[in-house]
């Protein structure tokens, strides 16, 4: 007999908190939480944070996913927004405790803002300031960007400072300190993480997939998007005529 070839439909893990429940995004509020509350009616096959504290990575698909194996099964991982849970939470740590680093450019890096950025600007500017960067108004229309948080490169300092001030002007009413901080956390973590197409060495994925597991919410990004799949080894046995 021919072999015959399977397609295998994979369990999305990272969309579901820690409960196993479906993450969703808040506007608004306490969004760092952006995880919903439990369901009864979750499924108990979705897999749980605990179920990835001891991954082994095995490898990469396109420099850009660890494949990973452990007791439960095969998983994927992707490293860009797993670096970025990581990140995301070690920033909002570190602004709590006032300790937010910050790296200086070689050059400040003169921008020009709309009226609207600017306005934006000046209303989060001191908070801006406590999570690492460092902008001065040049005249009525420009910025100088002479600081950024640690582990941002120069080249997205722009996008960077932009995207968050696009952000929270988008916003429709006035926003919590939190959800402030959660935002530009978010942004920041998304621009310092890991990129895909790049290689990885065995350590830096076993030290990457050990932080996930220690992070609050590893099964989704902070931006919702999920972090891992998982094969269980059910559908592994089911999908060659085991069971």
């Amino acid at each position: 007999m021919q072999p015959v070839e399977q397609r295998i439909p994979f369990t999305s893990g990272t969309s579901f908190g820690a409960s196993g429940t479906p993450a969703r995004i808040s506007t608004a509020g306490n969004w760092a939480a952006n995880l919903a509350a439990p369901s009864a009616d979750a499924p108990a096959s979705l897999p749980r944070p605990e179920q990835i504290a001891d991954l082994k990575p095995l490898g990469q698909v396109s420099a850009s996913f660890i494949v990973a194996v452990n007791g439960e099964g095969l998983w994927i991982v992707d490293q860009h927004v797993a670096h970025e849970r990581v990140l995301f939470e070690q920033h909002l740590e570190a602004r709590r405790a006032g300790k937010v680093e910050a790296q200086r450019m070689l050059m400040p890096l003169v921008i020009e803002l709309s009226p609207r950025q600017i306005v934006t600007f000046e209303k989060i500017a001191e908070e801006l300031a406590a999570n690492g960067f460092e902008v001065e108004p040049m005249g009525p229309k420009s910025v100088a960007i002479q600081a950024v948080p640690a582990g941002v490169g120069a080249p997205d300092a722009e996008k960077l400072l932009t995207e968050i001030l696009d952000g929270i002007e988008r916003e429709n009413a006035a926003i919590s300190i939190e959800t402030l901080q959660a935002k530009i956390a978010a942004s920041t973590a998304c621009h310092a993480a890991i990129k895909v197409n790049m290689p990885l060495e065995q350590s830096k994925m076993e030290w990457l997939l050990d932080a996930l597991a220690k992070t609050d919410c590893p099964m989704s990004c902070p931006h919702g998007r999920p972090v891992v799949l998982r094969y269980s080894m059910k559908e592994i046995e089911k999908a060659f005529h085991r069971i």
